[in-house]
C-alpha cells in the first residue's frame, strides 16, 4: 500500500486522545492537540472531531498506535484500538494505518524531564507528543523502505 501524507497520528487512550500531524512530504511529525473524553463527550464525538481535524489538515491518511501485547492489561488496551479503529473505519474512507507504538509514552516522558518539565503538569503534553514520537518512528521507517527501493 502506498502512503500518502499529511498523516494523521492518534495515540489512543481510554480517555486522552493524542494527535500529531505529518507535513505534506512525510518528513517531519508535529504534535497537534489532545482530545479527551468527558461527561458531554463520548467516544463516538471524539471520532468525529478527529474526523474534522482530519478534513481540516486535509489528511490522506490516519496511523492509529498499537502497542505489544507482552502484558494482559496491553492485550486488553490492543483489543480496545482494534475496537476504536473498527468503529473509526465505520466513519471515514480514509486509509487506517496500525504501528507499534510500545515505549512512545515512555519516550515523550523522558522528552520532558530532559527538557525540565514535570509528567505531573504535562499529561496532555505528553499524549500529544507520544503520538508525535511513533509517528516520527513510523515516517522515519518508510523513509528506510524508500532508500532500500523496498
Amino acid at each position: 500500500m502506498k502512503v500518502e501524507y499529511p498523516i494523521l497520528a492518534i495515540d489512543y487512550g481510554d480517555k486522552h486522545f493524542g494527535l500529531a500531524i505529518s507535513d505534506s512530504k512525510g518528513i517531519i511529525a508535529s504534535p497537534l492537540e489532545v482530545l479527551t473524553i468527558t461527561k458531554k463527550k463520548n467516544r463516538d464525538i471524539i471520532i468525529e472531531e478527529i474526523l474534522e481535524i482530519a478534513e481540516e489538515y486535509r489528511v490522506r491518511s490516519l496511523l492509529v498506535g498499537i502497542p505489544q501485547p507482552f502484558t494482559e492489561t496491553q492485550q486488553q488496551t490492543s483489543k480496545k484500538i482494534e475496537n476504536f479503529i473498527e468503529s473509526l473505519s465505520e466513519k471515514t474512507n480514509l486509509p487506517i494505518i496500525t504501528y507499534d507504538e510500545s515505549f512512545s509514552t515512555t519516550h515523550a516522558q523522558n522528552m520532558l524531564i530532559s527538557s525540565g518539565q514535570s509528567t505531573q503538569s504535562s499529561r496532555k503534553k505528553i499524549d500529544k507528543i507520544a503520538a508525535t514520537v511513533f509517528l516520527q518512528e513510523y515516517l522515519n521507517s518508510i523513509a528506510r523502505q524508500n532508500e532500500k527501493g523496498l
